[in-house]
């Protein structure tokens, strides 16, 4: 029979301090899904309704969990306003090919966005066109043109091209 040594206060502490940050890590992560799930409802915007204007970049605010873009342009009366709408996150941004230097104040765009359904001011980005002919869109990505739908996809880059069935 193997003789072992009885446990002293400080390793039963540890072990259970151990235990303790386990589970409490556990648990953070689990709970983590739960907020980012009921957060991102677009029930706040107007989904009917897009409005559009021309004008120019007045901020671009690169932040997480959603970035912000400022436009000032002229309305009818032709009287300087301000719309300020949010869009996704910079990962979502980057994903569609953007930098944050690429978001330079006093560049011209058009701005379309879905209204607040409280009638505030600002919501959330369609889409923003920029002088250089690029489209950043908010939400989800746009939808492809019915010929790039059908084109099945050509393989890794760098594949060759697949070969044409044979008749005969």
């Amino acid at each position: 029979m193997r003789k072992t040594r009885p446990r002293t206060a400080g390793q039963t502490t540890r072990r259970w301090s151990q235990r303790y940050r386990v589970a409490l890590l556990a648990g953070t992560a689990a709970l983590w899904g739960i907020p980012a799930h009921a957060h991102h409802s677009f029930a706040a915007y107007d989904q009917k309704v897009t409005k559009t204007v021309s004008g120019t970049l007045e901020e671009f605010d690169w932040d997480a969990p959603h970035s912000g873009i400022t436009v000032s342009y002229l309305n009818e009366q032709r009287a300087t306003e301000q719309v300020s709408v949010t869009t996704g996150s910079p990962s979502v941004i980057s994903g569609q090919g953007f930098k944050p230097k690429d978001f330079i104040t006093g560049t011209k765009v058009t701005l379309s966005w879905h209204p607040n359904r409280n009638g505030e001011p600002g919501g959330e980005l369609v889409e923003m066109k920029l002088e250089d002919g690029r489209v950043l869109h908010g939400g989800f990505p746009p939808p492809q043109s019915p010929e790039k739908a059908a084109t099945p996809p050509a393989g890794p880059p760098g594949a060759p091209a697949p070969k044409p069935p044979v008749t005969k």
